[in-house]
């Protein structure tokens, strides 16, 4: 009788914790041709959440994604996105870039489409933050913040050439950004 009901009492208490997530969806960014979404499966409970500039701080992402779509061909990439040089200098700083995505870790921030001179078409800045508090944020070597990701329309990286030429046009203020979307499902509702 006592088994039946510790067993019963451990059912109970793993029923009430059950974890809940919920899909959270940045706005649709329409660049040139290609058009992006993040979608994040983050927790809905906000249940002893830190609160934030940006609203409810989220304690974890179970998957967050950038969704495209370029003349018809869909690609699906994983936050944290980075590079395999960025990956091995943030893993040195003891960052651990994996699917599953908890406070303090990189996760995704905005998107935004740009162009500039001597560059052919469209590219995308994918920002990524480990918080939402700028004082805090890692800005060494490899920092996806200070080092953000520069995609083709298509989803692939852009060339490390064309990507100094965007970063070094981006400090001179000659980029052209023609829209920009928060996709920080850690940080805030984004819908």
């Amino acid at each position: 009788m006592t088994c039946a009901f510790v067993f019963s009492s451990l059912s109970d208490s793993l029923l009430a914790h059950t974890i809940e997530y919920r899909t959270y969806r940045s706005q649709v960014l329409n660049c040139g041709e290609v058009t992006m979404q993040v979608v994040s499966q983050c927790l809905a409970s906000t249940d002893g959440a830190e609160s934030g500039s940006a609203g409810q701080i989220r304690d974890s992402c179970s998957s967050s994604q950038l969704l495209m779509n370029w003349k018809g061909q869909q690609k699906v990439l994983n936050f944290p996105i980075s590079t395999p040089q960025q990956k091995k200098l943030l893993e040195n700083q003891g960052y651990h870039l994996k699917a599953t995505i908890q406070f303090g870790d990189w996760a995704p921030q905005s998107l935004a489409c740009g162009q500039a001179q001597g560059i052919t078409g469209y590219f995308v800045i994918v920002n990524q933050a480990t918080t939402n508090d700028i004082n805090q944020e890692y800005r060494g070597k490899g920092s996806l913040s200070e080092a953000p990701i520069v995609l083709n329309l298509n989803g692939s990286f852009t060339s490390d050439s064309i990507k100094q030429k965007i970063y070094m046009l981006s400090e001179q203020n000659k980029l052209k950004i023609s829209k920009v979307v928060g996709a920080n499902a850690i940080f805030a509702d984004e819908e």
